[in-house]
């Protein structure tokens, strides 16, 4: 359930259940990141609503949607409560060297059956320093396909993976934006990927909101 002021439960309140990594850049992984009851509700409207597929090369069967209180559902506007980004703010600075105030940019990403996306860093001209990305699905197999691919640098052709993450339902994953953090995502199969994208300003870029034209992450 969801406290009264609408704000998220947000379950990791001890960093042990975080599992951090230095390689190959720094990052970090959760199960059960966000309640329950909050990521149906948004898989739910998700599923529901229109998409426009941005049709960019090698990023096939993707699209991505900016976040507003005004277009969301009201059981979700708690993902966006200056308090539930702050609870992020603080929960990424236990692992990343990050400011505790600027802007967070909210997305929704979806890529369709089919869809992959080719290594790429995030890295933008837009000053943006850290991502956490919240996976939304109603039960993910392998056999689905969709995994994150992480890197150690550019990749060269037909190199391996350093480290695949699988999507499921619910997990987080929170990673230092830098030249180093190519990642990429293997193609869906007989399903849609969607993800809650949080992305990280500094306090100078506080009005910064650009809609990229590259996906911005997963």
């Amino acid at each position: 359930m969801q406290p009264a002021s609408g704000v998220p439960l947000l379950p990791v309140t001890d960093p042990r259940a975080v599992a951090f990594s230095p390689e190959p850049y720094p990052h970090f992984e959760c199960l059960e990141f966000l309640d329950r009851e909050t990521t149906d509700a948004l898989l739910s409207w998700l599923e529901a609503r229109k998409w426009l597929e941005l049709g960019l090369n090698g990023y096939e069967g993707y699209s991505d949607i900016p976040l507003s209180a005004s277009i969301l559902p009201e059981p979700c506007c708690g993902i966006l409560a200056p308090d539930f980004l702050l609870q992020l703010r603080q929960l990424m600075s236990r692992f990343f060297r990050i400011e505790s105030a600027g802007n967070v940019r909210v997305t929704a990403h979806r890529i369709l059956s089919g869809g992959s996306l080719r290594p790429h860093s995030d890295v933008s001209r837009m000053p943006f320093t850290h991502r956490l990305l919240i996976q939304l699905n109603r039960g993910w197999t392998q056999e689905n396909g969709g995994f994150l691919c992480l890197y150690d640098g550019a990749p060269c052709a037909n190199q391996k993976a350093r480290k695949l993450v699988a999507p499921i339902h619910r997990s987080a994953f929170g990673f230092e934006i830098s030249e180093r953090s190519f990642h990429s995502v293997t193609p869906v199969t007989g399903s849609t990927r969607y993800t809650l994208s949080y992305t990280f300003y500094p306090p100078e870029n506080g009005e910064a909101h650009e809609q990229s034209r590259t996906p911005e992450s997963l």
